[in-house]
């Protein structure tokens, strides 16, 4: 392998810019040779110079040493809080007034989680360490392989060898330093737990799954797409008289379809960023130990895709061996619903546990801190509306069993379509009351945020009241039916130029200061134009339910129903490149690649080292002012 690319794929991806910039020193080597050979004279242009050369590798050598001298005065004093977090922790476990068991857990779990993630900051320091001296090293000996000098060597051996980055050797003693405390102290000696806990996962396997792993994704998704063709078939087959009264729980299963299509849109979100170096998992703050890759993502949603064709064959063959129709689709529903929720210890536990910790937190905004994965998760959500009114149609069709279950009657689908946009707009509520009061512009823009969900509120107020008018009997020329229909028109049309606008600008972070697009762009130029076209034709796509849906026959507005719901979760997972990678950018800039794990687990643990520090001195005699008088003279 070359090790341009090796550079590529062990570097940090937040530090980028301060890895040695061996491709540009590369090139400027081959020009420098190339100018040489023909003379500046036949060529009619001046070029590189050796002096230009090395001053470049001074000037990266030179920003290499203060950034790493940066990072390394912040693991120092990172390293400097958790000691002094673990010695009172154990003061605070050996105290006759110790807290409960399960708040002294809680703490070391804490501080162990703590501890793993200064551990892999380490590590990723130490990997910096020597990929830059080993590009140093290759750009340099190419340099005199080239220009047939020895001056390369003499700056390698003058200037890199001697450079703080290369010489430093705190980081190592930091390492030596965490295993320590982890073992002696956390692990009461256990080297092979504490090792287990501070593991970290080599750096060419990041992303990569076992070959199991792999052969399973492999199974899975060919038994779907056999299945599924098999599956149409025998739709077809079908006579078209008996689906007559089962066209309710087709469309009952096309929640389904569209939940395996986000899933399946998440696994190539997570692939796109894994090339692209965007750090989704310190975004999303996954345990970079143990979080789900491409691969496994492609594993579950295939996984869901056969459970999907299981209820889809047994709607399909219902007709033949006589039963209920609404079995298939209940199967699908329990069998997804166990796989995706179910809190056993089987199929990717911590996943499924930090999933249901997530949603738990979005049902309880505003009322918790709003965190980047909470609103990501929940404008997911708002994409999949569809999804939440099939699955209630489809619970009210098992206990009703007739036409008014899609219907705006009772209003219950009106609730449930706006329970989404009602999430993220009680997390903006949060987010600006939780914003310091001295940034005032981004406080406020979390108002301006929840003004773009509110939006969703009025489309559906008045699209339920229009579409209660018609249903109800009520004659369609009345003039309250055209007044909720034209104000249903305007907020829709509202909600989505308000929409458009907050993803290019806000979510996206483009057309922002001096530069057309972005200052620093990960993907070609041409795919923002082709997104932003792509977003802006998408979300005006609620036009054809007034033109076609609104006019046609039934039929015909539940197929362009389901067209609209997979089209607008295609939206959403191209909107999720370019907001990840807003996100990415701006975390950049604090050069963060670990999650920021609280080395303060207990408010309280300094309140109780004083507490123990006061009670040892209780329990020392009392002495006469004699005898203070005389040791103040000594």
């Amino acid at each position: 392998m070359r090790f341009t690319q090796h550079l590529g794929s062990h570097l940090t991806p937040e530090w980028k810019k301060y890895y040695v910039h061996y491709e540009e020193l590369k090139e400027m080597i081959y020009e420098l040779v190339r100018l040489h050979s023909l003379g500046d004279e036949k060529t009619g242009r001046a070029g590189p110079t050796e002096e230009d050369f090395f001053e470049n590798v001074s000037r990266q050598l030179q920003d290499m040493n203060v950034f790493f001298k940066g990072r390394e005065q912040q693991l120092l004093g990172q390293l400097y809080n958790l000691e002094k977090d673990v010695e009172t922790f154990l003061k605070l476990k050996n105290s006759p007034k110790r807290p409960s068991e399960r708040k002294l857990r809680s703490t070391e779990s804490s501080l162990k989680m703590a501890y793993s993630e200064f551990y892999l900051g380490l590590s990723l320091l130490q990997n910096f360490q020597l990929l830059n001296y080993t590009g140093f090293r290759k750009i340099l000996k190419k340099f005199d392989k080239l220009a047939h000098s020895e001056r390369g060597k003499s700056f390698f051996i003058g200037q890199v060898t001697t450079a703080e980055f290369y010489t430093s050797p705190k980081v190592q003693e930091m390492i030596d330093k965490a295993e320590s405390t982890m073992i002696q102290k956390l692990e009461s000696g256990n080297r092979h737990k504490a090792m287990k806990t501070l593991r970290v996962p080599p750096l060419e396997a990041k992303g990569q799954a076992s070959h199991w792993d792999t052969f399973k994704t492999g199974l899975y998704f060919g038994i779907f797409l056999l299945s599924l063709v098999v599956l149409i078939i025998a739709a077809a087959l079908r006579p078209s008289n008996s689906w007559k009264d089962n066209t309710a729980l087709v469309s009952g299963m096309r929640g389904i379809l569209i939940l395996v299509w986000w899933f399946f849109g998440f696994a190539i979100n997570t692939y796109i960023w894994r090339r692209k170096g965007v750090n989704n998992v310190l975004i999303f703050e996954f345990d970079p130990r143990h979080n789900l890759n491409y691969i496994q993502l492609f594993e579950v949603a295939s996984l869901l895709g056969v459970l999907g064709v299981i209820g889809g064959y047994l709607l399909v063959f219902s007709y033949w061996l006589n039963i209920p129709a609404y079995v298939g689709p209940l199967v699908s529903y329990l069998l997804i619903a166990g796989v995706v929720l179910l809190p056993l210890p089987v199929f990717r536990p911590r996943s499924r546990i930090w999933l249901l910790k997530e949603l738990g937190r979005i049902c309880c905004a505003p009322f918790v801190f709003v965190t980047f994965p909470d609103f990501w998760i929940a404008d997911q959500l708002n994409s999949l509306v569809t999804v939440f009114l099939d699955v209630e149609f489809f619970a009210c069709y098992l206990f009703v069993k007739n036409d008014e279950c899609s219907s705006a009657k009772y209003g219950i689908r009106a609730v449930v379509a706006v329970l989404p946009a009602w999430f993220r707009f009680a997390q903006c509520l949060r987010r600006f009351y939780s914003t310091k009061t001295h940034d005032g512009k981004r406080k406020y823009e979390h108002l301006v945020n929840a003004g773009k969900y509110s939006t969703s509120f009025f489309v559906v107020l008045f699209s339920s009241l229009a579409s209660g008018l018609a249903v109800s009997g009520a004659n369609v020329q009345a003039l309250h039916y055209y007044v909720f229909f034209s104000l249903w028109i305007v907020s829709a049309m509202v909600s989505s130029c308000y929409t458009f606008y907050w993803d290019i600008r806000k979510d996206w972070g483009l057309f922002e200061g001096k530069h057309k697009l972005r200052e620093e762009l990960i993907y070609p130029n041409y795919v923002y134009v082709l997104a932003i076209i792509e977003d802006l034709i998408l979300r005006s796509l609620w036009t054809l339910n007034i033109s076609v849906g609104q006019l046609g026959p039934k039929w015909q507005a539940t197929i362009l129903t389901t067209i609209l719901a997979l089209m607008e979760t295609f939206r959403r997972i191209v909107w999720n490149f370019f907001r990840l990678e807003n996100e990415h950018l701006n975390n950049c800039d604090q050069y963060r690649v670990i999650r920021d794990i609280s080395i303060r687990p207990m408010r309280s643990i300094e309140a109780a080292e004083q507490q123990i520090e006061e009670q040892a001195t209780n329990q020392l005699p009392k002495q006469s002012k004699g005898d203070q008088d005389h040791n103040h003279a000594e």
